[in-house]
């Protein structure tokens, strides 16, 4: 008999709207949001937002990465220096220590994660740190 999973986690709408609208403005030094689970699973919300996307790479490559569950609004530039644009990217992390669980049920979670952050041209999910670095991530984004 298999068992419905039930999407429990609720995202915090109104801190990562606001986080979202950050990453998104031209005039903002914000170039990332970062979202994890909070310690009982029921809510999704805002872990760190910054303008410097290693951190985000040392904490996902770091003591607790392998555990951790994220979602990562980016901001990239691609073009060259006469057509400079910006470029978002929507990250998933699920460190590669995550219970099968726990993964089944962000593929479900994410569908909330995605109602407030609409607005990403390449979707990434990765347990890979190589594949988050910024980078491949640029890459990627060119070669859509």
């Amino acid at each position: 008999v298999m068992k419905k999973l039930k999407v429990k986690a609720v995202v915090s709408t109104q801190s990562t709207g606001a986080g979202y609208k950050d990453v998104r403005a031209d005039d903002s030094e914000t170039k990332y949001l970062m979202l994890t689970y909070s310690e009982d699973n029921s809510k999704i919300g805002v872990h760190r937002s910054g303008s410097d996307y290693s951190e985000v790479l040392t904490e996902l490559g770091g003591e607790d990465g392998g555990q951790l569950r994220a979602y990562i609004y980016l901001r990239v530039v691609t073009g060259d220096e006469m057509s400079k644009r910006h470029k978002f990217v929507l990250l998933t992390w699920i460190g590669p220590e995550v219970p099968a669980l726990k993964k089944a049920k962000m593929s479900l979670e994410k569908t909330q994660v995605k109602a407030l952050v609409q607005s990403f041209a390449v979707e990434i999910q990765s347990s890979d740190l190589e594949e988050m670095a910024l980078d491949s991530l640029i890459r990627r984004v060119h070669d859509e």
